[in-house]
């Protein structure tokens, strides 16, 4: 059923769509890299950084921890669209996307190397940020060869496995860290090194013809502005899905990154220990997105109404949050989280197909995408700052209910706005 198009948002093409990936391999390539790059990323949100940091700072290791992420996360914010852009524009002979692709996951590496060896807070604040502002490089190249060369039929299903990804990242992580608990500079180069070695398989398979000269404007300070920049009016939209990316994610990056840190002041769990709680609770959590995931590709793919997924599953993981607010118990945790994981798993299915097809222009999206990658970053930089004050709110043990209740309310709002998106079911 048609919903209807508004005249600021033309008519979506759905007949058109990118030229299918040469190699057959392409598509899983494209997976398994984006899983490396999110383990590189992930694992020190999930556990290594808190191992990390309850060593360095022992007595205020919440107050160190929030402006950490929330500088790294600066960073990838910073790299999202700026490096999707650059891509865009890249006239080497090793292509558009494959210099970023590799060249980012690569010195995001050195980066995570530095953390891990850190005897200092500073130096882990400098490695993080260099971390995220280099991985996050390699991850805009991965969006714009989604968007590029996956054709619409399949983009449900596989933005669902890149989706996923960020699921089983986190419970990749959470596996390094229990098998690496001896050794946390391991902890921290491992991920890295897995990353390395996925992204160069992608990049050895991948159709990468370099951007043509003659279609290029000359480079200027102001392609670094532009690239944070879309054309609003005439794409409405594309704005609103932003807003409800955002939002979403707003909700579930709180559980990402406090949800060890919940089991380590709620339940009482030893630091030493709480990598196999992050890997029981990654682990059913990861499982029930898969399975929501797998089946809301499949779906979403066949009914093409990208848009009421995004609305039903953002719903699903904002009661997931406030259940998790609500958890007395790890198992009483471990089921809300299967709740969200189930969400995020239906979501994944249509949110970055959904946002590939609302794309103003696609001879640009390296730069679009990485605005949509960046809707999904940054929350990241405010979520460190806003859950200290909502955690110190009230008296005695920090308050994980209004958390997580506020949280869910996010992601119930930015669920909702998809009532407005009209030029896609």
């Amino acid at each position: 059923m048609n919903m209807g198009r508004t005249e600021s948002d033309p008519p979506v093409d759905t007949a058109t769509a990118p030229p299918p990936a040469r190699h057959p391999a392409f598509p899983a390539l494209l997976v398994l890299a984006q899983f490396g790059l999110l383990l590189a990323v992930l694992t020190p949100v999930v556990v290594a950084l808190s191992v990390k940091l309850s060593v360095l700072a022992p007595e205020n290791t919440e107050a160190v921890q929030g402006p950490i992420l929330a500088v790294g996360s600066i960073m990838a914010i910073i790299a999202a669209p700026v490096f999707g852009n650059l891509s865009d524009r890249t006239t080497s002979r090793f292509g558009r996307r494959r210099p970023w692709l590799v060249g980012g996951a690569i010195a995001g590496t050195g980066a995570l190397a530095l953390v891990g060896a850190a005897t200092e807070i500073w130096q882990v604040f400098v490695g993080t940020a260099l971390a995220q502002l280099a991985i996050n490089a390699s991850t805009a190249a991965v969006g714009a060869l989604y968007a590029d060369q996956i054709p619409e039929r399949l983009r449900g299903r596989i933005g669902a496995l890149i989706g996923v990804a960020t699921n089983f990242g986190a419970i990749g992580g959470a596996l390094i860290g229990t098998l690496l608990a001896d050794s946390i500079f391991w902890t921290f180069v491992v991920p890295g090194l897995v990353a390395v070695v996925l992204v160069t398989a992608l990049a050895a398979v991948i159709d990468d013809p370099p951007a043509d000269r003659s279609a290029i404007a000359p480079a200027s300070l102001s392609d670094i502005g532009r690239a944070f920049t879309w054309p609003v009016r005439g794409h409405r939209d594309f704005s609103v899905n932003l807003l409800s990316r955002f939002l979403i994610w707003m909700g579930y990056t709180t559980l990402i990154g406090f949800q060890t840190l919940m089991f380590i002041q709620r339940f009482g769990v030893a630091p030493q220990e709480v990598a196999v709680y992050a890997l029981m609770a990654t682990g059913t959590a990861g499982a029930a997105t898969l399975v929501g995931s797998v089946g809301g590709g499949w779906v979403s793919d066949r009914l093409d109404r990208r848009r009421y997924f995004v609305l039903g599953s953002g719903l699903v993981i904002g009661a997931g949050l406030v259940l998790l607010g609500l958890a007395g118990s790890v198992g009483a945790a471990l089921l809300a989280g299967v709740v969200v994981g189930f969400g995020l798993g239906v979501y994944l299915a249509s949110d970055l197909a959904l946002a590939a097809r609302l794309v103003p222009d696609p001879a640009n999206t390296g730069r679009y995408m990485g605005i949509v990658q960046l809707a999904s970053i940054a929350p990241q930089v405010l979520v460190p700052f806003a859950a200290p004050v909502l955690l110190s709110a009230g008296t005695g043990a920090p308050n994980y209910l209004l958390l997580f209740a506020a949280a869910g309310a996010v992601s119930i709002v930015g669920s909702s706005l998809m009532v407005f998106v009209r030029s896609v079911r």
